[in-house]
């Protein structure tokens, strides 16, 4: 499969994110997350009008990258570091310290439920996902690529909203907030 033919299929049709996580299995591949309402300038996908590449990323069980990952928690995902860091005022996030900086389970519930309600995703099926995916992100020019000065930025945002690194107490046991 060539470039271009990724390009155009990761270009598709955006079934409600819902209907798309449903449909995914356990094959490798690429990941485009597409959204709308966000602040991010990104290339507007050609038939779905108010929709902005967000990110393209690879996995190699995409079920797992998107159920595990994406739509999980902010600790494994640096496309949802970057979102929070971007909502942080628009959904009153109260980032915390854990191993390190995380949204609490009520903001990581409130992301997620925005996230269903803004975001669309398309993916491609392919074995060769990591020769893919440099060729594919530099064609697609996505807002969000995690190597890039956006989502730099909004994970820096994201992680100094989470204050100093506070000491711990060896004596006490670790609970996730």
């Amino acid at each position: 499969m060539t470039v271009a033919a990724v390009v155009d299929a990761l270009s598709g049709p955006l079934p409600p994110l819902d209907e798309a996580v449903a449909g995914l299995g356990r094959d490798a591949g690429l990941v485009a997350w597409w959204g709308t309402e966000v602040p991010v300038d990104g290339p507007a996908h050609p038939t779905d009008e108010g929709y902005v590449l967000l990110d393209v990323g690879d996995a190699t069980m995409l079920r797992n990258r998107v159920t595990r990952q994406d739509l999980y928690r902010t600790g494994v995902s640096p496309m949802r570091r970057a979102l929070a860091g971007l909502l942080l005022e628009e959904l009153a996030f109260a980032p915390t310290w854990a191993a390190e900086v995380v949204l609490t389970r009520a903001d990581e519930d409130r992301l997620s439920a925005w996230m269903r309600a803004h975001l669309r995703l398309t993916t491609v099926l392919h074995p060769d996902r990591k020769v893919l995916l440099a060729p594919v992100r530099d064609a697609m020019d996505p807002g969000l690529r995690e190597d890039g000065a956006t989502a730099r930025a909004a994970r820096e945002r994201f992680a100094a909203a989470g204050g100093p690194r506070p000491v711990r107490d060896p004596s006490v046991p670790f609970r996730r907030p």
